[in-house]
């Protein structure tokens, strides 16, 4: 095989990867979401997801790694979208919390709230005074969109966004050494 099709064949294993493991993370929300039966099994996710089980343990070790991997991808949409704008880094947290509410109150609701905050803290720097900084908010981030999504209120997601900044404009968003 010359270089071209080696490559070209890492990109399709990849994309493959890629596709199970969207499978696997679509069919733990359909069990999340499943109000008669949220028993998460090994079994139960790949036969939702029409994937084998072989498959299954070569992309995760646990059921408990494909509910990190959800809520990761969730956490990842976030920060990939901050910017240096308070108000606008307000602004898509909760559009992506409300695009993504009936996922994530399904997740809240199975118990794993603490899982959320746990993804979001694996994501600070090294640095203790950024780390500090942006533990800060993503505390803040974290609380509102948990208050948010159990208080099931009608608020749009720009009326947050507007009453959150209120509060927090002041509040730096790096270190400013």
């Amino acid at each position: 095989m010359n270089q071209k099709q080696l490559e070209t064949l890492r990109k399709n294993n990849e994309e493959s990867r890629d596709f199970v493991k969207s499978c696997f993370r679509f069919a733990l929300m359909i069990i999340l979401k499943d109000k008669s039966n949220k028993k998460i099994t090994v079994t139960r996710l790949c036969n939702i997801a029409g994937v084998s089980r072989m498959a299954f343990y070569r992309n995760y070790r646990s059921v408990e790694d494909v509910l990190t991997d959800e809520i990761k991808t969730f956490v990842l949409s976030i920060a990939a979208k901050i910017t240096t704008d308070v108000y606008e880094n307000w602004l898509v947290v909760f559009q992506q919390a409300e695009a993504n509410r009936e996922d994530l109150e399904a997740i809240i609701g199975a118990g794993f709230e603490q899982k959320i905050l746990d993804i979001f803290f694996s994501l600070l720097p090294e640095n203790e005074e950024s780390r500090t900084i942006q533990a800060i908010w993503l505390s803040l981030f974290y609380s509102l969109i948990i208050k948010w999504l159990k208080d099931k209120k009608p608020k749009k997601a720009e009326d947050m966004a507007r009453l959150a900044y209120k509060y927090t404009k002041n509040i730096p968003l790096v270190s400013k050494e």
